[in-house]
């Protein structure tokens, strides 16, 4: 059974943080199989209290990074370079575990129950599940596939639910094999989003890269969306 690492950065999202924690525990995974790792940042919320909390009770790594830098942490405000900073802390921790596998799920993200056994299944070099990112500017087809077309990053809009299928770029909650960490590929954000540098890098190293179109999960994108 293969060891996984959970994790990703995290800034002000103690109103999730909560709901986000037990999604997570609710896997249908070996509960010893499992590890945790966040990377707090420039919180100003109770986030660290809570991670400490959840650290307390399961196996969990804590890395701090409090740099003050600019950079919005709210939707919009992103500073691409510092996410893939951060998320390159969390591989480097990865690196550091007995962990065989990273499965990087945004703090914003509430996982199904079957969401990692369904990815483990699919035995892809990174395998993401289905998100939608299209919940603010009222597009509920704007999912995190995409191809790319005259080295444009382009949406996969009419994509299969019942199978697994090929992407060129993804991210948001996804499941990374060792190897891949282990060649080299790392977050940057030449191309905007830290996540397509990410892919991109994975692709030259002759990675594959998919989504399973079986799973999806719940993007929770503000504090006053409505969710279960």
């Amino acid at each position: 059974m293969s060891r996984v690492m959970i994790g990703c950065p995290v800034r002000n999202r103690a109103w999730i943080l909560p709901d986000y924690l037990q999604h997570l525990r609710a896997l249908n995974y070996p509960q010893e199989q499992i590890e945790y790792c966040f990377v707090i940042n420039d919180s100003l919320d109770d986030t660290e209290a809570i991670l400490t909390a959840f650290a307390r009770r399961f196996p969990t790594r804590l890395l701090y990074d409090n740099s003050s830098r600019p950079g919005g942490w709210e939707r919009g405000h992103y500073q691409f370079s510092r996410l893939a900073e951060l998320r390159n802390l969390l591989l480097e921790e990865f690196l550091r575990s007995p962990c065989d596998h990273l499965f990087s799920v945004d703090s914003d993200i509430l996982v199904p129950p079957d969401c990692l056994q369904a990815l483990m299944q699919a035995d892809q070099d990174i395998v993401s599940a289905l998100v939608c990112n299209g919940g603010q500017i009222g597009d509920d087809q704007f999912y995190n596939v995409f191809r790319l077309i005259d080295n444009q990053v382009k949406p996969i809009r009419d994509f299969p639910r019942d199978r697994l299928f090929p992407v060129d770029c993804t991210g948001a909650a996804y499941l990374i094999k060792r190897r891949v960490i282990s060649a080299g590929v790392r977050y940057n954000s030449q191309w905007g989003p830290e996540d397509i540098g990410f892919c991109k890098e994975a692709k030259t190293h002759g990675f594959s890269i998919f989504c399973q179109g079986t799973v999806e999960c719940s993007h929770i994108m503000e504090n006053s969306q409505k969710y279960s």
